[in-house]
């Protein structure tokens, strides 16, 4: 039976544990499965692959692409799994992680004219992928004694609220996520909708060819996950799970493993032999 967490993030994005960390504490944990969700991102997916065999866990190739659809002003979080190639995601997420970074580097010179003691280089050793996040910013002013805590009151009055920080970039179509993920051989799931309450996005996700919805989640609600596993029938989906886990980087999701796949979930079944004939 597969103990599968298929939500997680590392310091190759917004994590703050190594990939290492995390693995040996899935084995602790009991864990099978597992899949490495880095924000746009697959660049480092073959190196997860093969560094779960040597802890003995099927490390599934994963992505969380995020998305906006701006009919609906909703917010979309789209992970995809077990992709042959990267080309068609690759080009849906590189401009969302050039502007990420630049974005980044736009909040540390506000910081700098706020009198804030900060350059990028001072950030950048913090981020192992190469693309700074703001968790990164907050990491470095927390280190250097600037912050009182790392989501105290400088997120909250300078990256929240209107404030001097507080700068969104552009973001695909979920639409264009799904159809990257399929695209290059894989299935593509919407993440965490009680979250973002997308629900209305689902008939067109699925015609751009949807194949999961995430059930098992901290942030869906017992009536979210009530209307999941209606709309998964309606729509024939099959259900996800994982524990979104960012170590100290996200508040509430520190606990590896505390949101499992179901059961029947296909994913872990489907990864019996991961990357052998993966072409990236």
């Amino acid at each position: 039976m597969s103990k599968a967490d298929l939500h997680l993030h590392s310091v190759q994005s917004d994590g703050s544990c190594t990939r290492e960390e995390i693995l040996r504490r899935a084995v602790q944990l009991g864990l099978t499965h597992l899949s490495f969700t880095e924000h746009d991102d697959t660049r480092f997916a073959s190196q997860a692959v093969s560094l779960g065999r040597k802890f003995g866990l099927w490390v599934l190739p994963g992505v969380e692409i995020s998305a906006f659809d701006k009919a609906l002003g909703k917010r979309a979080h789209i992970l995809g799994y077990l992709y042959r190639s990267t080309a068609a995601i690759t080009s849906v997420c590189a401009p969302v992680l050039r502007r990420r970074h630049e974005n980044c580097l736009w909040q540390i010179e506000q910081l700098r004219r706020l009198g804030y003691r900060i350059t990028a280089q001072d950030v950048l050793p913090y981020a192992a992928g190469g693309t700074l996040y703001k968790q990164h910013i907050y990491h470095y002013l927390l280190d250097s004694g600037q912050s009182e805590a790392l989501f105290g009151r400088v997120k909250q009055e300078l990256f929240s609220h209107g404030g001097p920080c507080d700068r969104r970039i552009e973001y695909p179509d979920p639409r264009e996520a799904v159809a990257a993920i399929r695209a290059d051989g894989g299935f593509a799931v919407l993440a965490h909708p009680g979250q973002q309450q997308n629900f209305a996005l689902l008939p067109d996700l699925v015609d751009a060819g949807l194949s999961g919805i995430e059930l098992c989640h901290l942030s869906n609600s017992p009536s979210d996950r009530l209307q999941i596993r209606a709309l998964a029938k309606q729509y024939g989906l099959f259900c996800t799970g994982g524990s979104d886990f960012h170590g100290i980087y996200e508040e509430g999701r520190d606990q590896l493993g505390v949101c499992l796949a179901p059961e029947d979930c296909p994913l872990p079944a489907l990864a019996d032999t991961p990357g052998d004939d993966l072409a990236f």
